[in-house]
């Protein structure tokens, strides 16, 4: 039943009538007109509409009401009840639509040009209205990815953060306090009644009344460094020496920044040799950090030692079990976990958590944050028996937690790649035992067997940071429609760790290009970051492909990932209607699309390198060309040869994309194109 949607109903219900006895009723909540109920189509006006906020909010929950699929219990997970793959295979069907709702859901409700402006609350306007996502204006937010074509929302976490060391002003998401929670600035001062856990169910009953899946993405590898969990377990985490500062961002002194806690920094020839053992898959005896670096690690502190400073740290006393000597002891920061030199800045709010103890925790080896106790783990820690067991029983149980309260569908895992493969299979054995067709996606960029042979569903893959270089996106062509690959993947322009698609060369015309190659690729799950739609060039976070230089210049400005930051929801985006478009030309022709088979591919020879075609058929005559003009200043025409791909009555293709009628003319088996700057096409047919 939708016990917390109904609830949700009832208190806005409340609320209204009693501010209209009140004649308080007034109209001065600013909305953005994109934000319409389920079943209306997306207007798109310049200006932002006043309305009465419960009223707005009402009005959503009743056309959910209207449009919801019969016959399902929304507090339940989809999985069993309506139609689709089993064992999590479903998602290879879905069209996903990811957001971060702290952002994607912001609005400047008061009109003063600002996000949050409110003295006792950052979050909120001067009128008191929250002006960051809620889960309230999340669920508003569900008509405009319906009418989009999306089948799934996946959230990036949504899970209670920290408040030490936090970046910007609000933070980090996958800065983890307690995953058990939700963060309560998802809650909403509208709704009172209701806290972030019960907005939350009410989001995901939501949801699931439209037939729309919800995936969540969960964190196990860190955590805040204000963590829940450090008083009462401190041997789930690492520990320095309280003395020793934290390294300056850009620090260049390298004597300097031996002496501060950053990254260790290995001499160009044991990083060589680091890097070799890796890709060599040898992970015996893997090259240590320098010795000073080990020095700043310390054994975890008695709990009763156990404070939170002035700055909201936690402290504790560390004894040296060998020499007795005291030490004050701090939780670290983290870094990237691979390679050893990576570029990306520290991620000074989160911490690593311990996952393997020391056979001899009196003399540990691997008492210290490194490539090889975080992710490539040397094998004589990587051992279940040194497993920290209590820890491992604690992460397993989170999803299956969620599952039972909430519903939910699937999951992402932040970091997979890092979580120890007996932790992860017990994780996904856990999840299926409740649901055996809960889904999950992993943080993997490399499209392989080892993804399948791990239990995952899908991977993220490697689009993002291949199609948008000139030789890139032919090589991805080949070796996903020719040569194949053994498991799903998201059809990903961008995420939030990399920089927008329409902040790339081409801008919109390559945004529209990666969008359409991505959703008729074979394997390819249609996916969609939030704000790209809506032609975002603003970046979320700078982790992923980066130059230094363009992290240097991102400094300059707040990240949405830690600040408070709204994208540009009014006025009509011509991305938002692309997107509508393709994806419905993706469900016209899924019989065709979906086809996984590299027989159902042909990347067909083009004679020029920035003019790219590719086509799709099967056995029942279907068929599907994708083509493109990869230059965006010059226009390119000239002939492809499709061989018995056209029936000898073809004239001509007309391009489905196109606002105006444009067609391309057929004689024989050759096809004659014409293509302006940046263009994109699809056609299709039956024989």
């Amino acid at each position: 039943m939708s016990v917390h949607f109904q609830q949700l109903k009832s208190y806005l219900k409340d609320s209204l009538a009693k501010k209209k006895k009140a004649k308080r009723d007034k109209k001065n909540y600013a909305v953005p007109s994109s934000w319409h109920p389920v079943g209306k189509p997306i207007e798109g006006k310049t200006k932002e509409l006043k309305v009465v906020p419960e009223a707005f909010f009402l009005k959503h929950i009743e056309a959910i009401e209207k449009n919801a699929v019969k016959g399902i219990d929304p507090s339940k997970s989809l999985n069993s009840q309506i139609d689709g793959g089993k064992g999590g295979t479903w998602l290879e069907n879905e069209s996903i639509y990811n957001m971060f709702v702290r952002v994607a859901c912001a609005y400047d409700h008061d009109s003063d040009e600002q996000i949050g402006c409110n003295k006792k609350d950052i979050t909120a306007g001067k009128n008191g209205y929250r002006e960051t996502g809620t889960m309230l204006k999340a669920i508003a937010l569900l008509g405009h990815i319906k009418e989009l074509g999306f089948t799934t929302v996946y959230l990036l976490p949504v899970t209670a953060s920290g408040k030490s060391d936090k970046k910007g002003d609000l933070g980090s998401p996958y800065g983890i306090r307690n995953p058990y929670k939700i963060e309560e600035t998802l809650a909403d001062p509208l709704v009172p009644e209701m806290d972030a856990s019960e907005l939350f169910a009410a989001f995901v009953e939501a949801a699931h009344m439209l037939g729309m899946r919800v995936i969540c993405e969960f964190v196990f590898r860190t955590a805040s460094k204000d963590s829940d969990w450090i008083p009462e377990h401190p041997d789930w985490f690492y520990w320095i020496n309280a003395k020793v500062k934290d390294r300056k961002p850009g620090e260049t002194d390298l004597e300097k920044a031996k002496k501060t806690y950053g990254n260790p920094i290995f001499d160009e020839e044991t990083l060589k040799a680091v890097k070799a053992k890796v890709a060599a898959n040898d992970f015996t005896n893997m090259p240590p950090p320098p010795q000073d670096f080990i020095d700043f690690f310390k054994i975890p502190p008695a709990k009763d030692t156990i404070k939170k400073n002035k700055k909201g740290n936690y402290i504790g006393t560390s004894v040296d079990p060998i020499s007795g000597k005291k030490y004050e002891v701090r939780i670290p920061g983290a870094f990237a976990d691979w390679p050893p030199d990576d570029n990306q800045p520290p991620w000074t709010d989160v911490t690593y958590l311990k996952m393997f103890v020391d056979e001899n925790p009196e003399k540990p080896e691997f008492n210290y944050i490194a490539y090889n106790t975080i992710r490539m783990f040397d094998s004589r820690l990587n051992k279940v028996k040194l497993a920290n067991k209590k820890l491992w029983q604690k992460l397993a149980d989170i999803i299956p937690d969620y599952q039972d309260k909430y519903g939910i569908d699937g999951v992402m895992i932040d970091m997979g790649h890092a979580v120890p493969v007996p932790l992860m299979q017990r994780i996904i054995s856990k999840a299926r035992e409740k649901d055996p067709n809960f889904a999950f996606l992993s943080e993997n960029f490399d499209i392989d067997q080892s993804s399948v042979e791990a239990g995952y569903n899908a991977v993220i893959g490697y689009a993002w940071w291949v199609e948008y270089k000139r030789d890139g996106m032919l090589k991805m062509l080949n070796h996903i429609g020719n040569q194949g690959v053994p498991i799903h993947f998201l059809g990903a322009a961008e995420n939030h760790n990399t920089p927008r698609a329409l902040a790339r060369e081409g801008s919109l015309a390559y945004a529209k290009q990666a969008f359409l190659v991505n959703t008729m690729l074979p394997r390819a799950i249609p996916f969609l970051h939030s704000g790209q739609e809506l032609s975002e060039v603003q970046p979320i976070n700078t982790g992923l492909d980066f130059t230094d230089a363009q992290i240097k210049e991102a400094s300059k400005r707040p990240l949405p990932l830690f600040d408070k930051y709204a994208y540009n929801w009014n006025g009509r985006h011509e991305m938002t209607d692309y997107v509508k478009k393709v994806l419905g030309l993706r469900k016209r022709y899924e019989a065709l699309i979906s086809q996984t088979d590299t027989k159902s591919f042909y990347l067909v020879p083009t004679k020029h390198p920035d003019v790219i075609a590719y086509l799709r058929f099967n056995n029942n005559g279907e068929h599907a060309l994708v083509i493109f003009n990869r230059d965006y200043k010059k226009s390119y025409n000239g002939t492809l040869d499709l061989g018995p791909a056209f029936a000898s009555w073809m004239t001509y293709i007309e391009d489905q994309l196109s606002d105006k009628e444009l067609r391309f003319q057929i004689n024989g088996t050759q096809l004659k194109y014409d293509l302006k700057p940046g263009q994109s096409c699809f056609f299709a047919w039956k024989k």
